[in-house]
């Protein structure tokens, strides 16, 4: 495919840049090779950014955590985004395109990058859309199967928030957070699909597009929700692991870190204009956080700058392994055309 023919590049960058990039065959193609690098340097332009901005936050506070407990929390963040590529492959494949897992892990842990520039998500749903064309899914498809795999997090991310609605009520959080609760009916009908369905096909209705060709099944849906319930109990996993090396009881803290997780996570992801929330995450964990902590704000702010950097290294880790399976799918191709040609 077209992907696959891209030239090795020396250095990890540059071949996440070309994973998003397309030989040119016509004018239309050579336009959209250009637009896809240029997305794909800007996404890595502001992955660079997030990196060095979060290292000179969190280099001062690494000291308080334990080496072994930052691997740990680390492979529990990885755990979550391979708990997240189940519950795509799955919605993918309810939509009729399913992709191997190699396949999908590249598309999504590829595309995933684009969400560290402005906008977010929005941009990380384009560049997933146009790396599934390279192994034929329709783009409307994979938009939508990216867009409700956002859903379906938030739906879950907003039921489980509420396990830390108490410890936000009585932080220095705003007094509106009282009013939470009335989302749940939103995070339930994220989980619905027929309501993600009539989504989807609205906004292809904005965008002048053909409605989906079937409807997200409950079936479907159902086993996303639970590839990524097991994403957000990760994510728990991962908070608890440097909450217990700060003192904390790891039994106690767990329910709690799951849901100041969730409801961080979920702040951020409506501040859309601000890369995955960066900021408004980190003051939502922390106020959850700090009174299950023996070192109260400052331990709890230490846990969620940690957090956000070694979230941060996941997202790049799962990218290398996308353009590790393309330089091994490309391999795989020339031996197969060398054979032909024997």
């Amino acid at each position: 495919m077209a992907a696959h023919r891209i030239e090795d590049s020396s250095a990890a960058a540059g071949e996440a840049a070309a994973a998003f990039v397309p030989p040119a065959r016509s004018p239309r193609a050579r336009l959209l090779r250009v637009l896809r690098l240029l997305l794909a340097v800007v996404a890595l332009g502001f992955v660079g950014l997030a990196l060095v901005s979060r290292w000179s936050e969190v280099r001062d506070q690494l000291g308080e955590v334990s080496p072994v407990t930052l691997v740990l929390a680390f492979a529990a963040a990885c755990g979550a985004l391979g708990t997240s590529l189940l519950g795509w492959r799955v919605l993918l494949a309810d939509l009729g395109s399913p992709l191997p897992v190699a396949a999908a892990a590249r598309v999504l842990f590829l595309g995933q990058i684009a969400k560290y520039m402005p906008g977010s998500s929005v941009w990380a749903m384009i560049a997933q859309a146009e790396l599934a064309r390279d192994f034929g899914v329709p783009r409307k498809r994979a938009a939508a199967a990216a867009l409700v795999l956002n859903l379906v997090i938030l739906g879950v991310g907003l039921l489980l928030a509420l396990l830390a609605l108490p410890a936000l009520l009585h932080s220095d959080a705003p007094r509106w957070l009282r009013w939470t609760p009335l989302l749940v009916p939103v995070g339930l009908a994220c989980l619905t699909p027929p309501v993600l369905t009539r989504l989807c096909n609205l906004l292809l209705r904005v965008l002048r597009r053909e409605p989906l060709d079937k409807p997200f099944s409950w079936r479907g849906v159902l086993k996303a929700t639970a590839a990524l319930t097991g994403t957000w109990l990760l994510y728990g996993i991962h908070i608890t692991l440097l909450g217990a090396d700060l003192g904390a009881s790891p039994a106690r803290l767990l329910p709690v870190a799951t849901g100041a997780f969730a409801a961080a996570w979920c702040a951020g992801f409506l501040v859309v204009v601000v890369p995955t929330g960066a900021g408004t995450r980190e003051l939502v964990l922390t106020l959850a956080l700090a009174a299950h902590l023996p070192g109260g704000a400052a331990a709890a702010l230490t846990v969620s700058v940690v957090s956000r950097l070694l979230i941060t290294v996941s997202d790049v880790a799962a990218a290398l392994v996308g353009v590790a399976l393309g330089r091994r799918r490309r391999g795989q191709a020339a031996d197969a055309a060398a054979s032909q040609i024997a």
